[in-house]
């Protein structure tokens, strides 16, 4: 069992986010080196900051809407700071609004649906397959990743899901519903398998994270210019994730 931690979570927390002045971040940092349990927290921390990146980049990078910009332009006008408050309140608001409503059509920008249907019957088609889950395997990565990148059209390799605890078994090349896709099949110490699906898509652009139920698994997926990608397992939603963060850290 994990020792608790010996700093303060506020202190720890200060120094994450640098508000911290040097001496005493130094003090922060040494004791943070022989502290599993603070260093454990502080990747959870990390882990969470990459999630939010991934999921709001795309969305933070639309211009504001005119509405909202009209809507502050009286607020300055006035001069009132009462009046400037309460209009900024409404242009948040809106805006959370207008945030919420872009993350909502991300699913019918640049890819559909089907690209989760798609990923998640590939997955359940093979993931079961005890002699023959993949084509080519991990022990001859170097043909793997040619093979795959010349049949999509795109230079890709496998991304390394070790720090999750999953190991590339392999990979396969699959019909897809614009040209050829791909599936990277991992597994763990348990015998636990998630795969990541690689297809082209006609549309392009960007969307933020998705996540979709089935039956038996779940999946993350998203679009990033040329290709679509979903990682999908029945592994809890969080390691989940976690596996789809270092798949899009890796293949951007």
């Amino acid at each position: 069992m994990m020792k608790p931690m010996n700093i303060a979570e506020d202190k720890l927390l200060a120094w994450y986010h640098g508000a911290l002045d040097g001496a005493e971040a130094e003090a922060v940092a040494r004791a943070l080196a022989q502290d599993p349990a603070a260093q454990a927290l502080v990747e959870d921390w990390r882990q969470q900051d990459g999630a939010l990146t991934a999921l709001f980049a795309p969305v933070a990078q639309e211009p504001v809407p005119p509405r909202l910009v009209a809507a502050a332009r009286p607020a300055r006008q006035a001069g009132g700071l009462r009046i400037a408050a309460m209009v900024g309140m409404l242009a948040i608001g809106l805006t959370g609004g207008w945030f919420a409503a872009q993350l909502s059509n991300g699913a019918t920008k640049g890819q559909s649906r089907s690209l989760a249907d798609a990923a998640i019957a590939a997955h359940e088609t093979y993931v079961v397959e005890v002699l023959h889950p993949v084509e080519v395997a991990a022990s001859d990565a170097a043909h793997l990743t040619g093979w795959v990148s010349k049949r999509l059209g795109h230079q890709i390799a496998p991304p390394d899901f070790a720090a999750q605890g999953f190991r590339l078994m392999g990979g396969r090349v699959l019909p897809g519903g614009t040209g050829a896709a791909a599936m990277f099949l991992y597994e763990n110490d348990l015998g636990r398998r998630v795969s990541l699906y690689v297809a082209p898509t006609a549309n392009g652009g960007e969307t933020a994270f998705q996540f979709t139920e089935a039956p038996a698994v779940q999946s993350f997926w998203w679009t990033d210019r040329d290709l679509a990608y979903a990682v999908v397992g029945d592994v809890p939603r969080a390691a989940l994730r976690a596996i789809a963060i270092a798949a899009y850290d890796q293949l951007i």
